[in-house]
Protein backbone atom coordinates (compact mmCIF):
# COMPACT_ATOMS: atom_id res chain seq x y z
CA UNK A 1 0.00 0.00 0.00
CA UNK A 2 1.27 3.47 -0.91
CA UNK A 3 1.11 6.92 0.81
CA UNK A 4 -1.88 7.73 -1.17
CA UNK A 5 -5.42 7.26 -1.55
CA UNK A 6 -7.25 6.48 -4.85
CA UNK A 7 -9.74 9.29 -4.12
CA UNK A 8 -9.05 12.10 -1.87
CA UNK A 9 -11.04 12.43 1.25
CA UNK A 10 -12.01 15.97 1.41
CA UNK A 11 -13.76 16.10 4.76
CA UNK A 12 -13.19 18.77 6.57
CA UNK A 13 -12.78 18.78 9.89
CA UNK A 14 -13.10 22.53 11.27
CA UNK A 15 -13.45 24.83 14.70
CA UNK A 16 -14.88 28.52 15.10
CA UNK A 17 -14.37 30.21 18.23
CA UNK A 18 -13.73 34.35 19.64
CA UNK A 19 -12.20 36.40 22.02
CA UNK A 20 -12.79 39.93 22.69
CA UNK A 21 -10.60 40.98 19.84
CA UNK A 22 -10.00 37.45 17.82
CA UNK A 23 -12.21 35.04 15.61
CA UNK A 24 -10.37 31.97 14.70
CA UNK A 25 -11.26 29.33 12.22
CA UNK A 26 -8.98 26.12 12.07
CA UNK A 27 -9.78 23.16 9.51
CA UNK A 28 -7.85 19.83 8.85
CA UNK A 29 -8.48 17.37 6.17
CA UNK A 30 -7.09 14.63 5.14
CA UNK A 31 -6.52 14.76 1.21
CA UNK A 32 -4.84 12.04 -0.89
CA UNK A 33 -2.83 10.70 1.59
CA UNK A 34 -3.75 7.24 3.37
CA UNK A 35 -4.01 8.43 7.42
CA UNK A 36 -4.03 11.96 8.92
CA UNK A 37 -0.91 12.83 10.88
CA UNK A 38 -1.76 16.58 11.17
CA UNK A 39 -2.91 18.19 14.25
CA UNK A 40 -3.49 21.97 15.73
CA UNK A 41 -4.43 23.69 19.01
CA UNK A 42 -6.40 26.45 19.18
CA UNK A 43 -6.83 28.18 23.10
CA UNK A 44 -8.53 31.48 23.81
CA UNK A 45 -6.94 32.03 27.50
CA UNK A 46 -8.07 35.66 28.64
CA UNK A 47 -10.86 38.23 27.45
CA UNK A 48 -9.84 40.73 29.83
CA UNK A 49 -9.48 44.47 28.42
CA UNK A 50 -5.84 44.95 27.80
CA UNK A 51 -5.02 41.56 28.85
CA UNK A 52 -6.20 39.54 26.40
CA UNK A 53 -3.95 36.30 25.18
CA UNK A 54 -4.65 33.28 22.75
CA UNK A 55 -2.17 30.39 21.80
CA UNK A 56 -2.47 28.83 18.39
CA UNK A 57 -0.57 26.27 17.14
CA UNK A 58 0.18 23.56 13.93
CA UNK A 59 1.87 19.88 14.22
CA UNK A 60 2.48 18.18 10.92
CA UNK A 61 3.44 14.77 11.87
CA UNK A 62 5.64 12.47 10.09
CA UNK A 63 6.28 8.99 10.19
CA UNK A 64 2.86 8.21 12.04
CA UNK A 65 0.58 10.69 14.34
CA UNK A 66 1.16 9.98 17.22
CA UNK A 67 3.17 12.47 18.06
CA UNK A 68 1.55 15.28 16.54
CA UNK A 69 -1.26 14.35 18.64
CA UNK A 70 -0.12 14.08 22.08
CA UNK A 71 1.60 16.99 21.39
CA UNK A 72 -1.84 18.69 20.56
CA UNK A 73 -2.93 17.18 24.20
CA UNK A 74 -0.14 18.28 26.20
CA UNK A 75 1.58 21.51 24.83
CA UNK A 76 -0.62 23.95 26.02
CA UNK A 77 -0.81 22.44 29.88
CA UNK A 78 2.67 22.23 30.02
CA UNK A 79 3.46 25.63 29.16
CA UNK A 80 1.39 26.62 31.58
CA UNK A 81 3.83 25.18 34.59
CA UNK A 82 6.64 27.09 33.61
CA UNK A 83 7.05 30.38 35.73
CA UNK A 84 8.61 32.31 32.57
CA UNK A 85 4.72 31.96 31.19
CA UNK A 86 3.28 33.10 35.21
CA UNK A 87 5.99 36.29 34.26
CA UNK A 88 4.82 36.92 30.73
CA UNK A 89 7.88 35.94 29.21
CA UNK A 90 5.94 34.26 26.61
CA UNK A 91 9.20 33.97 24.49
CA UNK A 92 11.20 31.75 26.60
CA UNK A 93 7.89 30.05 27.62
CA UNK A 94 7.25 28.40 24.33
CA UNK A 95 11.32 27.68 24.28
CA UNK A 96 11.07 25.70 27.40
CA UNK A 97 7.92 24.08 25.86
CA UNK A 98 9.30 23.02 23.24
CA UNK A 99 12.22 21.69 24.85
CA UNK A 100 10.18 19.71 27.65
CA UNK A 101 8.02 18.18 24.89
CA UNK A 102 11.35 16.05 23.82
CA UNK A 103 12.00 15.36 27.70
CA UNK A 104 8.53 14.53 28.25
CA UNK A 105 8.46 11.74 24.96
CA UNK A 106 11.97 10.03 26.25
CA UNK A 107 9.77 9.00 29.89
CA UNK A 108 8.10 5.59 30.28
CA UNK A 109 4.95 7.41 31.25
CA UNK A 110 4.72 9.22 27.76
CA UNK A 111 5.88 6.39 25.62
CA UNK A 112 2.74 4.49 26.74
CA UNK A 113 0.47 7.29 26.22
CA UNK A 114 1.69 7.12 22.96
CA UNK A 115 0.54 3.26 22.12
CA UNK A 116 -2.89 4.81 23.03
CA UNK A 117 -2.45 6.74 19.86
CA UNK A 118 -3.86 4.56 16.82
CA UNK A 119 -2.64 6.02 13.86
CA UNK A 120 0.74 4.40 11.46
CA UNK A 121 2.55 6.44 8.84
CA UNK A 122 0.01 5.53 6.12
CA UNK A 123 2.96 3.96 4.39
CA UNK A 124 3.25 0.56 5.63
CA UNK A 125 4.87 1.12 8.44
CA UNK A 126 2.46 -0.51 10.95
CA UNK A 127 0.25 0.94 14.00
CA UNK A 128 1.76 1.49 17.30
CA UNK A 129 -1.38 0.32 18.87
CA UNK A 130 -0.91 -2.92 20.42
CA UNK A 131 1.09 -2.41 23.31
CA UNK A 132 4.28 -3.36 22.06
CA UNK A 133 7.15 -2.22 23.83
CA UNK A 134 8.63 0.28 20.75
CA UNK A 135 9.78 3.23 21.49
CA UNK A 136 7.36 5.02 18.88
CA UNK A 137 8.89 8.89 19.65
CA UNK A 138 12.22 7.46 17.90
CA UNK A 139 11.04 7.58 14.06
CA UNK A 140 7.88 9.49 14.42
CA UNK A 141 7.88 13.12 14.61
CA UNK A 142 6.15 15.87 14.15
CA UNK A 143 6.79 19.36 13.03
CA UNK A 144 5.84 22.41 15.59
CA UNK A 145 4.64 26.24 14.39
CA UNK A 146 3.18 28.07 18.04
CA UNK A 147 2.27 31.40 18.42
CA UNK A 148 0.75 33.44 21.23
CA UNK A 149 -1.20 36.43 20.46
CA UNK A 150 -1.43 39.38 23.10
CA UNK A 151 -3.03 42.93 22.91
CA UNK A 152 -0.23 43.83 21.80
CA UNK A 153 2.33 41.43 19.70
CA UNK A 154 2.24 38.07 18.25
CA UNK A 155 5.22 35.90 19.53
CA UNK A 156 6.06 33.00 16.96
CA UNK A 157 7.87 29.54 17.79
CA UNK A 158 9.06 27.37 14.84
CA UNK A 159 10.68 23.99 14.52
CA UNK A 160 10.02 22.50 10.78
CA UNK A 161 8.52 23.41 8.05
CA UNK A 162 5.05 24.41 9.51
CA UNK A 163 4.85 28.34 8.99
CA UNK A 164 3.21 31.65 10.52
CA UNK A 165 2.34 34.48 8.39
CA UNK A 166 0.98 37.82 9.51
CA UNK A 167 -0.80 39.98 7.48
CA UNK A 168 -0.78 43.82 7.52
CA UNK A 169 -2.52 45.93 5.36
CA UNK A 170 -2.62 43.18 2.19
CA UNK A 171 1.14 42.45 2.52
CA UNK A 172 2.37 39.16 3.93
CA UNK A 173 5.49 39.46 6.93
CA UNK A 174 6.32 36.10 7.59
CA UNK A 175 6.86 35.20 11.54
CA UNK A 176 8.71 31.73 10.90
CA UNK A 177 11.36 30.42 8.20
CA UNK A 178 11.67 26.71 7.23
CA UNK A 179 14.01 24.82 8.62
CA UNK A 180 15.68 22.12 5.83
CA UNK A 181 18.52 20.55 5.74
CA UNK A 182 20.29 22.04 2.87
CA UNK A 183 19.63 25.64 4.69
CA UNK A 184 23.65 26.24 5.26
CA UNK A 185 22.96 26.93 9.23
CA UNK A 186 20.67 23.76 9.45
CA UNK A 187 23.55 21.69 7.02
CA UNK A 188 26.12 22.86 9.08
CA UNK A 189 24.61 21.71 12.57
CA UNK A 190 23.75 18.03 11.01
CA UNK A 191 27.78 17.34 9.65
CA UNK A 192 28.78 18.83 13.37
CA UNK A 193 26.58 16.47 15.03
CA UNK A 194 27.80 13.56 12.88
CA UNK A 195 25.15 13.14 9.97
CA UNK A 196 24.82 14.45 6.41
CA UNK A 197 22.66 15.43 4.26
CA UNK A 198 21.47 13.21 0.72
CA UNK A 199 19.01 14.70 -1.29
CA UNK A 200 17.96 17.74 0.66
CA UNK A 201 17.36 15.06 3.96
CA UNK A 202 19.10 14.10 7.35
CA UNK A 203 20.42 11.02 6.33
CA UNK A 204 18.76 10.49 3.43
CA UNK A 205 16.10 9.96 5.25
CA UNK A 206 13.88 13.15 7.15
CA UNK A 207 13.52 16.62 4.94
CA UNK A 208 13.23 18.72 8.38
CA UNK A 209 16.73 19.76 10.23
CA UNK A 210 14.34 20.70 13.17
CA UNK A 211 11.17 18.70 15.10
CA UNK A 212 9.58 17.57 17.91
CA UNK A 213 10.31 13.73 18.31
CA UNK A 214 12.09 11.96 15.66
CA UNK A 215 14.67 10.69 18.83
CA UNK A 216 16.62 8.29 17.44
CA UNK A 217 18.62 11.78 15.87
CA UNK A 218 19.34 13.35 19.19
CA UNK A 219 20.85 10.99 21.18
CA UNK A 220 24.52 12.05 21.32
CA UNK A 221 24.70 12.86 25.45
CA UNK A 222 27.95 15.18 24.73
CA UNK A 223 25.91 17.53 22.80
CA UNK A 224 23.02 20.25 23.63
CA UNK A 225 19.26 20.07 22.57
CA UNK A 226 20.36 22.92 20.24
CA UNK A 227 23.47 21.27 18.88
CA UNK A 228 22.08 17.59 17.87
CA UNK A 229 21.42 16.30 14.73
CA UNK A 230 17.70 17.32 14.66
CA UNK A 231 17.06 19.88 17.31
CA UNK A 232 13.98 20.68 18.92
CA UNK A 233 14.72 24.08 19.91
CA UNK A 234 12.51 26.96 17.98
CA UNK A 235 13.72 30.19 16.34
CA UNK A 236 11.35 32.75 18.04
CA UNK A 237 9.86 35.89 16.06
CA UNK A 238 7.94 39.25 17.74
CA UNK A 239 5.86 41.24 15.48
CA UNK A 240 4.22 44.37 17.09
CA UNK A 241 0.15 44.47 16.60
CA UNK A 242 -0.99 47.87 14.91
CA UNK A 243 -3.66 49.38 13.23
CA UNK A 244 -2.76 47.57 9.90
CA UNK A 245 -2.93 44.11 11.31
CA UNK A 246 -5.36 41.91 9.90
CA UNK A 247 -4.72 38.46 10.26
CA UNK A 248 -2.82 35.76 11.16
CA UNK A 249 -2.41 32.17 9.61
CA UNK A 250 -0.61 29.25 10.38
CA UNK A 251 -0.52 26.06 8.26
CA UNK A 252 1.17 22.97 7.40
CA UNK A 253 3.36 22.39 4.55
CA UNK A 254 0.75 21.19 2.37
CA UNK A 255 -0.47 24.31 2.48
CA UNK A 256 2.58 26.30 1.56
CA UNK A 257 3.69 23.71 -1.46
CA UNK A 258 0.88 25.53 -3.17
CA UNK A 259 0.38 29.05 -2.28
CA UNK A 260 3.59 31.54 -1.13
CA UNK A 261 2.98 33.38 1.55
CA UNK A 262 1.47 36.84 -0.58
CA UNK A 263 -0.85 34.41 -2.57
CA UNK A 264 -2.33 32.88 1.04
CA UNK A 265 -2.84 36.48 2.01
CA UNK A 266 -4.39 37.89 -1.18
CA UNK A 267 -6.77 34.67 -1.57
CA UNK A 268 -7.99 34.88 2.07
CA UNK A 269 -8.24 38.53 1.39
CA UNK A 270 -10.56 38.05 -1.58
CA UNK A 271 -12.50 35.35 -0.03
CA UNK A 272 -13.07 37.03 2.96
CA UNK A 273 -14.39 39.98 0.47
CA UNK A 274 -16.60 37.92 -1.32
CA UNK A 275 -17.83 36.49 2.39
CA UNK A 276 -19.09 39.41 3.73
CA UNK A 277 -21.14 40.50 0.97
CA UNK A 278 -22.33 37.21 0.59
CA UNK A 279 -23.85 36.65 4.95
CA UNK A 280 -23.54 41.00 5.54
CA UNK A 281 -21.73 39.62 8.72
CA UNK A 282 -19.17 38.05 10.15
CA UNK A 283 -18.59 34.85 8.81
CA UNK A 284 -16.84 31.77 10.16
CA UNK A 285 -13.06 31.87 9.56
CA UNK A 286 -13.27 28.47 8.49
CA UNK A 287 -14.56 28.71 5.62
CA UNK A 288 -11.71 30.11 4.53
CA UNK A 289 -9.82 27.46 4.83
CA UNK A 290 -11.90 25.31 3.28
CA UNK A 291 -12.28 27.65 0.63
CA UNK A 292 -8.32 27.63 0.15
CA UNK A 293 -8.05 23.65 0.42
CA UNK A 294 -10.46 22.74 -2.38
CA UNK A 295 -9.01 25.43 -4.33
CA UNK A 296 -5.26 23.79 -4.09
CA UNK A 297 -6.16 19.91 -3.32
CA UNK A 298 -5.20 17.84 -6.56
CA UNK A 299 -7.47 16.83 -8.89
CA UNK A 300 -4.77 14.02 -10.32
CA UNK A 301 -1.78 12.75 -8.50
CA UNK A 302 0.20 12.37 -11.50
CA UNK A 303 -0.35 15.35 -13.20
CA UNK A 304 0.35 17.87 -9.92
CA UNK A 305 3.80 16.45 -9.15
CA UNK A 306 2.72 15.91 -5.38
CA UNK A 307 1.63 19.29 -5.14
CA UNK A 308 -1.82 19.48 -3.13
CA UNK A 309 -1.82 16.03 -2.29
CA UNK A 310 -0.57 16.23 1.12
CA UNK A 311 -2.57 16.76 4.89
CA UNK A 312 -3.98 20.44 4.72
CA UNK A 313 -4.17 22.04 8.22
CA UNK A 314 -4.74 25.75 8.17
CA UNK A 315 -5.76 28.13 11.15
CA UNK A 316 -6.94 32.02 10.31
CA UNK A 317 -7.28 34.27 13.20
CA UNK A 318 -8.91 37.59 12.41
CA UNK A 319 -7.63 40.22 14.47
CA UNK A 320 -9.46 43.15 15.39
CA UNK A 321 -12.30 42.23 13.05
CA UNK A 322 -10.40 43.51 10.13
CA UNK A 323 -11.53 40.57 8.23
Amino acid sequence: MGPYLSTPDKTKHSEDGSGAKLRYGATGMQGWRNTMEDSHIAHILDESPGSELAVFGVFDGHGGNQVAEWIRDNFAQEMFKFQSYADQDYSTALKETFIKMDELLKTPRVKKELEKYSGSDGGGMGAYSMGSDQDIAKTVGCTACVCIITSKEVICANAGDSRAVLCKKGVAYPLSEDHKPENPDEKARIVKAGGFVEENRVKGMLNLSRALGDLEYKLDPDLEVEDQMISCVPEIKIEKIDKNTEFLIIACDGIWDCLTNQEACDYIHEQASILKKKTGSMFKCSFLNERMFDKIIAEDIAASGGLGCDNMTSVIISINDKI
